[in-house]
């Protein structure tokens, strides 16, 4: 093999999608690279010459792509059908190519966050049935105030309008952008992270934009920045509240004008990216502190999104446990499927300061403690079982009777059973063994009024 080759395989490899190359007169794979086979879970002797209808699928079938085209294609909404798992759901570019007089298409399947096609309850296939619960994978959970996240993400993703992202640390905002970007336009181009806070004010403008052989020392070579890798796609710059004010003025140049000098050069370079930016920090106050440009800011808050902190949304609490529970016991190789009523009730008495990635922490804490099949309370961190001891006890002679926890559990089983029928209260009732004539009251005495939608949105 020549370098030019190995050059070209390891391109082919390092490639962060699957890639699939398809031969058009027999519509079967030749070839794909090493995330093509983790990703469709088939190893290289059963992936090559399977037919890509095996692989990929469309509402409207695959016809599109064997459309010989002189540019590159693209369409959203397919799925990438796993070898003996769950289908996931992809955006696809192609494009065709000649060599020694025969036409194959280069495939790209760009991992989406959009819509998921799945078949229905009886495992027929009637042209594909769309759940809207399942638009954006990576977001879990049931809440009125997760749903206006998502319905913001669904207005602004197909603009390229700066999106400020604020909410405390650990409330997701890092995969609320990468949802914006994955729902996107720009969703098959690069999708660049910036940690602002980790960079000193002298490493800032070299990660960002780059710089020259020779422009300082140990400089020893040309370097892209961050804004250029992000070419043709997105850029989140996370906490951006900390960024320093030569750092501000040098971004606001960007936004204004999509073009800046490496650090050493006179050469200006342009670029097409979106920006995104997420901050813990209530940055109007930053600015009439002065510790923040006001016109910096003005350009950064085209649109802007307020992520909910998790005591204010404890009722996705079930749903985010249940979630990180089988990732991690997945990860350790346990059977531990569910979190027992006991230690859910704790879960939902404790306040969050550190929001989900706090409580992802601690049910990870869990599954490697956990002896039995289901998430006990003394599995759970110590802090957190007496930390919610004191938030739900205040006084210590009173402690939560029978009634309230019976209430608490109560409710979780009602939500439940409504998850699991998808809103269809009759078929709720029948799984409560309750009579559906008494299933609104139950609702309004847990305040889960008739009109939610208790299907899991997991996006």
């Amino acid at each position: 093999m020549n370098h030019a080759t190995s050059l070209h395989h390891a391109f082919y490899d390092a490639t962060n999608d699957p890639i699939f190359i398809v031969d058009a007169a027999t519509k079967t794979v030749i070839e794909a690279n090493a995330q093509a086979l983790e990703h469709s879970g088939y190893r290289p002797g059963d992936l090559k010459g399977l037919a890509i209808d095996r692989l990929l699928r469309s509402r409207d079938g695959l016809d599109v792509l064997f459309e010989k085209s002189d540019h590159k294609t693209y369409w959203e909404g397919l799925q990438l059908l796993k070898n003996g798992g769950e289908p996931i759901a992809v955006n696809v570019s192609a494009t065709w190519i000649e060599w020694n007089s025969r036409s194959y298409i280069y495939v790209i399947a760009c991992r989406s966050e959009g819509t998921l096609w799945v078949r229905d309850e009886r495992g027929e296939d009637p042209g594909f049935t769309r759940r809207e619960d399942m638009s954006f994978p990576m977001i879990i959970g049931q809440s009125e105030k997760i749903r206006d996240v998502c319905r913001l993400i669904g207005s602004v993703a197909k603009s390229n309008a700066n999106v400020l992202i604020q909410g405390e640390s650990g409330t997701g905002k890092e995969i609320i952008a990468s949802a914006i970007h994955a729902h996107s336009h720009r969703c098959c181009g690069p999708f660049v992270k910036v940690n602002c806070a980790a960079l000193t004010e002298t490493l800032l403008e070299s990660e960002l934009f780059g710089h020259v052989r020779g422009a300082f020392t140990g400089a020893i070579r040309d370097r892209r920045g961050r804004f250029k890798q992000a070419d043709g796609g997105t850029i989140l710059l996370d906490e951006i509240g900390s960024m320093s004010p030569a750092g501000q003025a040098k971004l606001l140049r960007v936004l204004q004008e999509r073009e800046f000098e490496p650090v050493g050069s006179s050469v200006t370079t342009s670029v097409d990216v979106r920006v995104l930016a997420s901050t813990n920090s209530d940055l109007v106050k930053t600015v009439s502190a002065d510790g923040f440009r006001e016109d910096l800011y003005y350009r950064l808050n085209v649109f802007s999104m307020s992520l909910p902190s998790l005591r204010e949304r404890k009722e996705d609490i079930p749903l985010l446990g249940k979630y990180f529970v089988q990732q991690h016991a997945k990860t350790v190789r346990k059977d531990i499927g569910s979190i027992a009523p006991e230690a859910l009730s704790l879960l939902l008495q404790y306040d969050w300061p550190g929001n989900v990635r706090e409580l992802e922490n601690a049910i990870e804490h869990a599954v490697i403690v956990e002896k039995g099949s289901a998430i006990r309370p003394s599995s759970l961190p110590m802090n957190l079982v007496q930390s919610a001891a004191m938030e739900s006890a205040p006084e210590p002679a009173v402690e939560p009777g029978l009634r309230e926890k019976l209430n608490v559990l109560e409710k979780q089983i009602l939500l439940e059973a409504l998850s699991r029928a998808r809103g269809i209260k009759r078929q709720a009732a029948a799984m409560l063994h309750v009579d559906p004539r008494n299933l609104p009251y139950l609702l309004r005495k847990h305040d889960l009024g008739e009109h939610r939608n208790y299907q899991p949105s997991l996006w």
